[in-house]
């Protein structure tokens, strides 16, 4: 079209108006996918993904695209595939799950939509009609003005007298000059009016009063699909650029409105599960801190009586709070007594081996206790009793037989 000499409208009898031919031109624009300026291409489809077409990447500034995971698609997510595409990375720039942009996007629209919002915008609608009715009145005093020159002109040529020639040419293209700018005057007005015309009827800004407050039920309803819902978006919003900042734990949407206004709207991004299952560091010290002086199973009990939950919200175990030390490097209480002895130190006090250090606590011919079932022994020998176990070792040949044979095992 850039390129006609002459356009001439209604020379001749159209299947449809000129104004529809225009819009049914946009239409096929938009509709395409390799039109150089059509970044956010395409119609309206379906799915459950309300923002296809209106996103673009903040890192490349590509159209993000739409892919539909799980059984039936019914997980939409938006991502951007161009660098991997071109082999220029060996992954996305983005990629997000359409809920987390969908929902404070629907959230803003159904905000902004409200009666009070849309009785504002038709008193603006009705100021901008009152001052397009007064550039009207401009076009209309400069048509006139030019039907008047036209007017002169012509009443001038008739009454010239026909054989004075070169004055009746000279008024035939004053009269035809005129005619030229009274054309042009009007071609102007109506191109202005196409343009720059924004009229509505009684009717129509009472039925969008009416929507505004029924909107949020129409929204909702069951009955509303979505690709409905993504043409009630276009009309709305003309694009949306996600930004992903580096390091950052969010989101930030930048939205550009139909009219010309822009805002942005920042989006947390959800831990991920291992984020959300791992302990917070205020337990960690806790568990840090109780542990120079409190066993596993006291320090689980402490924190149910206080009320705190597990990452998996479930009451405290002693395998749990185990598990944290291990995890974190956290060294347990230690509970035994200087002059206690473990297991191993008594198997090599008197050479005997691990089953007869147990016969000896089972029979109770030592001291031994223990903190809870599953613990270590520790064993307290004083003098006397080291001078009995030595003496009944020395006597027992099965307990040196059993040595023996441990030794030669070991070995």
């Amino acid at each position: 079209m850039s390129s006609w000499t002459v356009l001439i409208h209604d020379h001749h009898e159209g299947y449809i108006t000129w104004k529809e031919y225009i819009d049914n031109q946009k239409i096929l624009e938009s509709n395409r996918t390799n039109g150089e300026d059509a970044l956010l291409n395409g119609p309206a489809r379906e799915g459950l993904a309300l923002l296809q077409g209106l996103l673009l990447c903040g890192s490349c500034s590509r159209r993000l695209t739409v892919r539909y995971k799980g059984h039936g698609g019914i997980y939409p997510t938006y991502e951007c595939n161009w660098k991997r595409r071109e082999g220029l990375s060996t992954g996305s720039c983005m990629h997000v799950h359409s809920d987390l942009i969908d929902t404070p996007i629907i959230n803003r629209v159904l905000e902004v939509i409200r009666p009070k919002q849309i009785e504002a915008a038709v008193k603006a609608l009705e100021e901008i009609e009152r001052r397009e009715e007064a550039v009207d009145n401009q076009w209309r005093m400069q048509i006139e003005r030019a039907e008047y020159e036209a007017n002169l002109a012509q009443r001038r040529y008739e009454a010239v007298d026909p054989d004075n020639r070169l004055v009746a040419g000279t008024l035939e293209k004053r009269w035809n000059d005129a005619l030229v700018r009274l054309e042009e005057v009007r071609q102007k007005l109506e191109e202005h009016r196409q343009k720059n015309r924004i009229s509505a009827t009684e009717d129509q800004k009472a039925q969008l009063l009416k929507l505004a407050h029924n909107f949020p039920k129409l929204w909702k309803a069951h009955s509303t699909r979505a690709k409905d819902r993504k043409r009630i978006l276009r009309l709305i919003i003309k694009d949306i650029t996600v930004e992903k900042p580096v390091d950052a734990k969010q989101l930030v949407l930048h939205i550009r409105w139909q009219g010309g206004a822009m805002e942005d709207i920042p989006v947390g991004i959800p831990a991920n599960y291992a984020d959300q299952i791992r302990y917070g560091d205020h337990i960690i010290d806790r568990v840090r801190e109780l542990s120079q002086s409190h066993t596993d199973a006291q320090i689980a009990d402490l924190f149910n009586a206080e009320g705190l939950k597990s990452a998996k919200d479930k009451d405290f175990t002693i395998s749990m709070i185990k598990w944290i030390r291990y995890k974190h490097g956290i060294v347990g209480p230690i509970l035994k007594r200087p002059v206690e002895l473990t297991v191993n130190q008594v198997m090599d006090r008197f050479a005997v081996s691990r089953y007869v250090v147990y016969y000896w606590i089972e029979r109770k011919i030592i001291t031994a206790r223990r903190l809870n079932h599953g613990s270590p022994y520790w064993i307290t020998i004083d003098a006397q009793k080291e001078k009995e176990l030595a003496e009944l070792v020395k006597k027992s040949a099965k307990i040196q037989n059993q040595s023996d044979q441990d030794s030669k095992t070991v070995q």
